[in-house]
């Protein structure tokens, strides 16, 4: 028998799946694995933050908006901030449900973003970048990213019977996440800190 060429072997990878014919185990495409669906998610999840925040509101909403958001956010703490974001996370995950739950997660951020902006008279779409290019805010994306992308990746393990191989990955998804925004929670409380002394 003759040896598959490495040609044809990257051929067989871009399937649905591909056969190491060394082990006979049927490996996953790429774009299947959180790794391939990470760049996609934080790519999303950052354009549906973007999108929202210049959602036009009334002064009226705005007011309720804003006061309904941040009574309902007042944390006294980074851990508080840790786990209220990592609890997000963790519904991320969830196959199915996850990857939609995270689109209207970035929505109302964003809109939430368009009320700060409507009553301070700023424009939405840069105190929207500004907030996600802070070191707290481009941790908690990628944070979200890597979570929406496990959970595409757990919905697909399901449907190609992988299930038990994927909870592994779910384990190493949820220490990175931690990780993450343990890491944003407390950059975050430094920043707000540090102007006010």
């Amino acid at each position: 028998m003759w040896e598959k060429s490495s040609s044809l072997r990257t051929v067989e990878k871009i399937g649905s799946g591909y056969e190491d014919t060394r082990n006979g185990v049927v490996l996953p495409t790429f774009l299947h694995t959180k790794w391939g669906l990470f760049p996609i998610t934080v790519l999303v999840f950052s354009a549906v933050f973007l999108f929202s925040s210049t959602a036009p509101l009334e002064k009226s909403f705005a007011e309720e908006l804003y006061a309904s958001v941040f009574e309902s956010i007042s944390f006294t703490g980074p851990l508080d901030v840790f786990a209220h974001n990592l609890a997000l996370s963790i519904i991320m995950m969830i196959p199915v449900v996850g990857f939609g739950f995270s689109i209207i997660t970035s929505s109302t951020t964003g809109v939430a973003v368009s009320a700060v902006s409507t009553l301070r008279n700023l424009n939405p779409l840069s105190l929207a970048i500004g907030l996600l290019s802070t070191p707290s805010g481009i941790l908690e994306f990628l944070a979200y990213g890597l979570a929406s992308a496990q959970g595409l990746a757990g919905l697909f393990a399901m449907v190609e019977k992988r299930v038990k191989k994927e909870l592994r990955g779910y384990v190493t998804t949820i220490l990175i996440v931690g990780g993450l925004l343990l890491a944003a929670a407390f950059v975050e409380t430094v920043l707000t800190i540090v102007p006010n002394i």
